[in-house]
């Protein structure tokens, strides 16, 4: 039930807020891919701690590149903290454009030679479009052992600042996380996160994370 609450008061706190033109956000919301990619020839250095649940903080790092457009690759790996034992997992994402207002893209996540440690592949398809006042996104995983939906939200406040919400089933639909958060851009090459997740699995608690991006062209522009 906190799930699904949390996910309610998200949705409904996006779209009462003020008519805003939708924004083009990072290539995923909280805890869901959604179908932008980072754009060719840009790179994506990434910081970020996962905290709560009652245990130490986990340090991560990762990276996202546009090697060709409407292509996305990456990189993360846990460097300290719990779970700094799992081995570093690859993501790869292609974008195809529905019209003006809309895209699908097809990824695969989770990469790694390492399942015991760093769980299962993760492939999904999602369906992202511009619904005028927010950022839609509706999506599918077919990982093994949990078919899953998963859906979220995303609305611009101004032009630095933009709240999200997600909600994605979990344990092959038996459970479900629902999550809160924003983003900030705060100069043309740095961005802060940071979300806070609401699981239903009694041996699960709440969980924050909190990122920080820096954006560089290899071109130079």
């Amino acid at each position: 039930m906190r799930s699904c609450a949390g996910c309610v008061l998200g949705v409904a706190v996006i779209v009462a807020l003020a008519p805003w033109p939708a924004w083009a956000t990072p290539t995923g919301l909280n805890n869901i891919p959604i179908a932008d990619v980072v754009s060719q020839n840009v790179l994506v250095w990434q910081g970020f701690s996962v905290f709560g649940q009652e245990a130490a903080p986990a340090w991560c790092v990762g990276l996202k590149y546009g090697p060709a457009e409407d292509w996305e690759v990456g990189l993360d790996d846990t460097v300290g903290g719990v779970g700094s034992a799992g081995a570093p997992t690859l993501q790869a994402k292609h974008r195809l454009p529905l019209g003006k207002r809309a895209a699908l893209a097809l990824g695969v996540a989770n990469i790694s030679d390492d399942r015991d440690r760093c769980g299962e592949l993760f492939p999904y398809a999602v369906v992202s479009a511009d619904l005028t006042s927010v950022n839609g996104h509706l999506g599918y995983t077919w990982q093994k052992d949990n078919h899953a939906w998963f859906l979220g939200l995303d609305r611009r406040l101004k032009e630095e600042l933009t709240l999200r919400a997600d909600w994605t089933q979990a344990r092959g639909g038996e459970e479900s996380v629902a999550s809160l958060g924003f983003i900030r851009a705060l100069d043309p090459r740095w961005l802060a996160e940071g979300w806070v997740s609401f699981p239903t699995a009694k041996d699960e608690g709440t969980s924050y994370v909190v990122k920080l991006n820096y954006v560089v062209s290899l071109l130079g522009t």
